[in-house]
């Protein structure tokens, strides 16, 4: 009423200053351009589900996907076509998991998925459905099979293994899977971790 009645203005009313808060908080849980959890939310649950392992004796697995070929698509299609790509992948990714799991961006073409109250089996049966889902992906969107595929890191978190951090445990088990071929998903298994070859 008072900005109606010209006595302040609309950007100084308390309910507009909360609807712009309550705006800019959801925008910050959200990747702008894949709709998925912000690198932020990825972090604060972590931290979560490692509190919550520790409480139950529970435990949860966490899924390191990363683009194979990423910078191929956009030096020979284009930002926009990676732009594509990355959304496309973050929609298949998300189709793959429960209401009370998260995917999210954790930057560039990478993503990150908790996998909540999951052991290493049922990750890495995730794990390959996404996989096959972004490399269909791809050729479904035109590009020549190979082009567009997925290396996954798995690492299961128990409260047993509070000393090591499972996010740093899936990004190695990532990048054996890299090193092993690529379009493959690696699993991290105590100190070894070991590829399945796809």
């Amino acid at each position: 009423m008072a900005a109606a009645q010209g006595r302040t203005t609309l950007k100084s009313c308390p309910r507009y200053l909360e609807r712009q808060a309550s705006l800019a908080q959801q925008q910050a849980a959200v990747d702008a351009l894949t709709g998925l959890a912000s690198f932020r939310v990825l972090r604060d649950r972590l931290a979560n589900e490692v509190a919550r392992c520790h409480r139950g004796s529970d435990h949860f697995a966490v899924l390191f996907l990363d683009l194979d070929n990423f910078k191929q698509v956009n030096d020979k299609f284009g930002h926009e076509a990676g732009n594509a790509v990355l959304r496309e992948t973050a929609r298949r990714c998300n189709a793959q998991i429960r209401g009370t799991d998260l995917a999210g961006r954790y930057g560039g073409d990478e993503f990150v998925v908790v996998l909540v109250g999951t052991g290493e089996e049922g990750a890495r049966g995730v794990a390959e459905k996404m996989r096959a889902a972004v490399e269909e992906a791809g050729i479904g969107m035109g590009y020549p099979a190979g082009v567009v595929t997925a290396s996954i890191g798995v690492a299961e978190y128990r409260s047993e293994t509070k000393d090591e951090d499972v996010l740093v445990a899936a990004d190695r088990a990532l990048y054996r899977a890299k090193a092993a071929g690529r379009n493959r998903v690696g699993v991290a298994t105590g100190s070894e971790p070991e590829e399945q070859a796809t």
